[in-house]
């Protein structure tokens, strides 16, 4: 079986660290870009061509950079939020479902459809809410992720809380 893994997010701090490690276990890694490249394949190419016949696994970690401390929650922001997240969830979930090759599909979440406290631990047997925009978008970002269900493929949706960090691994 290849061991080629086709990451959505890839040049983002997560895909990146993930790129490098996948890279030093032997895989060969291509990255979903807006911008094309070595190693790496546009939105349209995908959308146009599908999913590369030598890729056996792919991870999403679309997103627009929430974390970022100077950019303002416009309307026109948080619609570029939810549209590179939820958007590209489903035409990635689209192209895996035309692609037979791929064996297993990775996808990343945030931790937002969790009302904050500061006592509660959450399980992933927790309800989800929709309490706000980030909770929508969570919520939303899952839904999207979900394979047909005649797709057998094997799945994992990941919760991910990230701590904003100076340093790079």
């Amino acid at each position: 079986m290849s061991k080629h893994t086709l990451i959505g997010g890839g040049t983002g701090y997560i895909g990146r660290h993930l790129g490098k490690h996948l890279s030093q276990q032997g895989y060969e890694v291509t990255v979903i870009s807006r911008m094309p490249g070595i190693k790496r394949i546009t939105w349209h190419e995908l959308e146009k061509n599908g999913i590369p016949s030598s890729v056996s696994s792919v991870v999403n970690l679309t997103g627009q950079n929430v974390l970022d401390p100077t950019r303002r929650w416009t309307p026109g922001f948080k619609q570029n939020v939810w549209n590179s997240r939820v958007n590209s969830t489903k035409a990635l979930c689209k192209a895996i479902s035309e692609a037979p090759h791929v064996c297993s599909f990775v996808s990343m979440c945030g931790v937002s459809h969790y009302p904050p406290s500061p006592v509660k631990v959450y399980t992933e047997e927790d309800k989800v809410e929709s309490y706000d925009f980030m909770s929508r978008l969570c919520i939303a970002w899952e839904e999207a992720a979900n394979l047909n269900n005649n797709t057998p493929k094997a799945k994992c949706c990941a919760r991910v809380w990230l701590w904003a960090s100076l340093m790079e691994a």
